[in-house]
């Protein structure tokens, strides 16, 4: 295989592709093999029948077959050898009295000009402060999980506590849930309509209600079966005893809730700034790439939308506007293409890989996510070959981000200060 460089525009090389004499005998020597496998020749025995004799059954089938054969070989070569963006495209070929040749583009990894992630600043809020408040939420929480409950005469109100069953019939008129039982806290700010729909009732009222999900119909009757008045009990020394032997004054479980808070704040702080740091690489990094890598990403993702029927919802969320769609699709690809590449060189750089140890351990914190034993979630990664690759990538993604929180400033803020900034 003979394999010429015809010009190389930034990301994107051609290549001319010839093949031998030889290697043309062997493609179609294997095209014979494969068919007298799968075939029978009149006048034949089952695999012996003659090139010529398949040639001339096949007719033009023959050559277009071999010619995908040799073509797929080529293309396997160029993915060995090239980091490319996109399986290699065929620009054209031709077959000229055996004399086969391709055309093809490569859309490899664009170079990097620059990389300035000492300007990204990460703002965490201050440790104290977060940690005050899991304290005091959690004290409150505790009190509410203790909150004496007496039956109520009258009309259920907010910080009432209520139980209830309901029914629900779908849009085919099939009973999907029946007389279930539940029980709510009345919260004001829970908008759920099971809350609000039983506000103001008493026990014994029944309510309807019709609720949609997924463009589908449901039908709610829900009855009261009983309201209760809250009394939230007072934090004191006497109520702590009562509930842990083990915590003999208020500040002890204070402290003891502190430290809870440090390390779940920890374990919080640093998966927030490695997600930061990651958001912010495409703002911070340049890269020579062609314009028509771009358009080549733009053209897939549309023809994906649509092979997969989701064209006509995104367009939907587009105003109606397919150049909408497209540029958010332009910007999606240069944000994926900046961390892909990003990624890749500062890996190979620290030779940073992903052990055996760390993708068990990755696994493990997807088990538990899917709330699925280990060695199930294992077996369900292993046997999707894209799934295991995702899970190898956001490793060595989170391994490399690693090297660059070097180069980062980290600052703490105060807590308030952060949430009025991201609002």
């Amino acid at each position: 295989m003979e394999k010429q460089l015809l010009s190389e525009v930034k990301n994107i090389k051609r290549y001319l592709v010839k093949f031998t004499k030889d290697e043309l005998e062997k493609a179609e020597k294997d095209i014979v093999k494969e068919v007298n496998q799968h075939y029978k020749f009149e006048g034949f025995r089952k695999g012996k029948a003659p090139k010529g004799i398949v040639k001339m059954r096949l007719g033009d089938n023959f050559n277009i077959w071999v010619n995908d054969l040799l073509q797929d070989q080529a293309i396997t070569d160029f993915e060995k050898e090239e980091q490319l963006l996109f399986p290699p495209i065929v620009d054209s070929k031709a077959n000229d009295e055996g004399n086969i040749e391709l055309e093809l583009v490569l859309h490899t990894y664009p170079e990097i000009t620059s990389a300035k992630f000492e300007d990204i600043t990460v703002e965490v809020p201050k440790t104290e402060g977060v940690v005050e408040k899991y304290v005091e939420n959690k004290l409150k929480e505790l009190l509410e999980e203790n909150a004496v409950l007496e039956p109520k005469e009258g009309k259920a109100e907010y910080n009432d506590y209520v139980r209830v069953t309901y029914t629900v019939i779908n849009h085919e008129g099939k009973t999907i849930q029946e007389n279930k039982e539940s029980e709510y806290v009345l919260y004001e700010d829970d908008k759920r309509p099971i809350v609000e729909n039983v506000i103001g009732k008493e026990k014994g009222d029944v309510v309807e209600y019709e609720r949609d999900f997924d463009d589908k119909n449901y039908k709610y009757t829900v009855k009261v079966e009983e309201v209760y008045t809250r009394t939230i009990p007072e934090l004191t020394e006497e109520f702590i005893k009562e509930l842990d032997t083990e915590i003999e004054s208020l500040n002890e479980l204070k402290e003891k809730l502190s430290e809870e808070g440090k390390e779940m704040y920890s374990g919080w702080n640093k998966d927030y700034i490695k997600n930061y740091i990651i958001g912010e690489i495409p703002e911070h990094v340049e890269v020579e790439i062609a314009e028509e890598t771009i358009e080549e990403y733009i053209t897939k993702y549309v023809e994906n939308l649509k092979k997969d029927g989701k064209f006509e919802k995104e367009l939907e969320e587009n105003d109606n506007d397919e150049s909408k769609v497209r540029e958010n699709a332009k910007t999606s690809s240069l944000k994926w293409i900046k961390e892909l590449v990003v990624v890749d060189k500062l890996a190979k750089e620290n030779e940073i890989e992903v052990s055996d140890e760390e993708l068990t351990n990755a696994i493990k914190n997807i088990a538990t996510m899917w709330q699925m034993p280990f060695d199930r979630a294992k077996q369900v990664i292993y046997s999707n070959e894209k799934l295991l690759n995702e899970v190898v990538w956001d490793t060595l993604k989170s391994k490399v981000v690693e090297k660059i929180q070097d180069k980062v400033t980290i600052k703490e803020v105060d807590s308030d200060k952060l949430e009025n900034k991201e609002d």
